[in-house]
């Protein structure tokens, strides 16, 4: 159900920023954005490659900085995924450059705080 009504919303989405084609599939006119969509079902090896552990998901791509963000994104939620939307195609490549490697950072950073914590915890108990 969630995925449904999230369905909805998202062609409406795509119809308003992706390329116009024709009948014959064909670009007639270039957006500012490309969509996709994956039946999880049909492509579990696919899905569970990109990390996704809850339906419905996105993820914001841009080459050649690869994957910008993704989130679970259910139709409450999409107001969010228009804001970041938005934001994306307001930003220079500079500035997604920049923003990628600061949430890269961010995610080293917390991998290293938890590769601490499970250090520090480990010689704790061996203390004990």
């Amino acid at each position: 159900k969630s995925c449904q009504k999230f369905g909805v919303q998202y062609r409406h989405l795509a119809m308003e920023d992706a390329d116009k084609m024709d009948r014959d599939g064909q670009v007639v006119s270039k957006g500012t954005v490309r969509f996709a969509q994956i039946e999880f079902g049909a492509n579990t090896i696919l899905c569970k490659s990109l990390g996704i552990k809850r339906l419905p998901t996105v993820h914001f791509y841009k080459q050649p900085y690869g994957k910008l963000t993704g989130f679970p994104c259910g139709p409450k939620k999409f107001d969010i995924l228009c804001e970041t939307l938005e934001e994306y195609k307001a930003m220079t490549d500079e500035e997604l450059k920049l923003k990628k490697e600061l949430e890269e950072g961010e995610a080293l950073l917390d991998t290293i705080a938890d590769d601490i914590k499970k250090t520090s915890s480990s010689k704790q108990q061996q203390q004990q």
